[in-house]
């Protein structure tokens, strides 16, 4: 009799077993190729929280956080405070498995893909002395940054994180002039045989146009789910902004052009792609829309877009300008539209390579007019420029107070106050830019420093 009923009662707790397991494989059954899975599975696809919706998945990752269950937070400090002194003591090979060991340990913690890749291309590049090594650190960086975009595909912040480190740190830095030039052509003979390395720019661009493309892509990430790097207006500017800067970086590259052809045609670029970024900023990036506490508007409203805005939103017309106007201050909108309009006309490329040519007649001693051939010498072509730069800022008040505009004018006339000087001639009484002269006086000592540290 007890057997029995010891035998009925394990029956009832297996069949309990097999009632109770039925809703739990139901509920968690794992989804797949062919099928949704259970409750949960469908529920981490539609709201996007399963780890497959947020990029590629390392199975040595899912591994390592079983290992670890509760201590992945213990175990990620202790391997940044490794990284810290690896770094310190310039242990570069453990420094990069141990960065390696995080990314396990963390693949869908944005913060440290952004850390880790800011570090790479901005802290271990500059503990090199080579020019070569520096550049191979930041692109370790940049490319950390993408394999992070591919673990995160649906995250804006490491996008745009690409980018700023393809324009800023390649563009902007001390050695621009040489990591713009590696971008295209890498150091690496052996490796990359005078291409680019292709896992950064496999269709051998500009450092700027492929940061643009990143760019592009992080705006188009944030669309569907936003970011938390910065003001979004700003944020949306980065493929705007950053063709504008392939157009000055254009104008830059000219200091180290030694023929007058490749010079005039380097100008006459920077003028055509600065005509398509202004077009791109006041017709794109203007249009887009931001809002605020108080209405949603955008930064190239006119008169009757701002009317239109106030009714749409319910606001006086005064609150609307107001807003656009802050949008305007905090991206600086008016100095880059006003700045693309002046440099996409065709005075202005004219004007700065006058100037240019002007200092290099200079620095070859030729002051003045060939009687020979007629050709200018630096007197005649600076004087063409500084006509030429007078009507830019006679046209396009706004850029008067902008430094790098007011330092190329005063720097062209200081050349040519040496080259009169030199022929003994006097200062005329009156001359194009005379007023800029005399309004930043302040400028000229360490112009003057400049000039006499490159032994003119």
């Amino acid at each position: 009799m007890n057997q029995t009923t010891s035998r009925q009662r394990k029956m009832a707790y297996f069949v309990g077993m097999l009632v109770l397991l039925a809703p739990i494989i139901g509920l968690g059954m794992p989804g797949s190729g062919t099928s949704g899975g259970g409750a949960l599975a469908r529920m981490r696809s539609s709201y996007d929280l399963g780890e497959s919706n947020l990029g590629q998945v390392d199975p040595t990752s899912a591994t390592m956080n079983l290992v670890l269950l509760g201590l992945r937070g213990i175990a990620v400090n202790i391997l940044r405070m490794d990284l810290d002194y690896y770094k310190d003591h310039k242990e570069w090979s453990k420094m990069r498995t141990t960065t390696e060991s995080v990314i396990l340990l963390q693949p869908h913690y944005i913060e440290v893909w952004r850390f880790l890749s800011w570090n790479l291309a901005y802290n271990v590049s500059a503990e090199w002395d080579a020019v070569p090594e520096r550049f191979y650190w930041v692109k370790e960086g940049g490319k950390f940054a993408q394999r992070g975009t591919q673990r995160n595909q649906e995250n804006a912040e490491l996008y745009w994180d690409v980018g700023k480190t393809w324009s800023q740190k390649v563009g902007r830095s001390d050695e621009w002039r040489y990591f713009r030039k590696y971008f295209v052509k890498d150091p690496d003979e052996k490796s990359f045989k005078g291409q680019a390395d292709p896992e950064v720019n496999p269709e051998m661009k500009d450092n700027y146009l492929v940061a643009r493309d990143w760019y592009a892509n992080a705006n188009e990430k944030e669309l569907g789910r936003g970011q938390h790097v910065m003001m979004r207006a700003l944020f949306r500017s980065g493929p705007y902004k950053a063709l504008l800067d392939y157009a000055d970086a254009l104008q830059r590259d000219v200091k180290y052009e030694p023929s007058s052809d490749v010079i005039k045609e380097k100008f006459s670029r920077a003028r055509s792609i600065f005509d398509e970024g202004y077009a791109e900023w006041v017709s794109k990036y203007g249009k887009e829309r931001y809002r605020t506490g108080k209405a949603e508007v955008f930064m190239e409203a006119d008169q009757n877009d701002v009317a239109a805005l106030a009714k749409e939103n319910g606001l006086d017309a005064g609150v609307i300008r107001r807003e656009i106007d802050f949008f305007q201050k905090t991206t600086n909108y008016r100095y880059w539209r006003e700045r693309a309009r002046a440099e996409k006309m065709p005075t202005t490329a004219e004007a700065h390579r006058q100037l240019y040519e002007g200092e290099r007649l200079y620095k070859s001693g030729k002051l003045s007019k060939d009687p020979t051939t007629g050709k200018p010498g630096a007197q005649e072509m600076l004087e063409e420029g500084m006509a030429n730069y007078a009507k830019l800022l006679d046209d396009f008040v706004e850029l008067r107070s902008e430094d790098l505009t007011v330092e190329e004018g005063m720097w062209g006339l200081l050349i040519w106050r040496k080259a009169l000087d030199l022929q003994g001639k006097p200062i005329p009484e009156n001359y194009p830019l005379k007023w800029l002269w005399e309004e930043h006086q302040g400028l000229v000592a360490s112009l003057q420093d400049r000039f006499n540290s490159m032994g003119y």
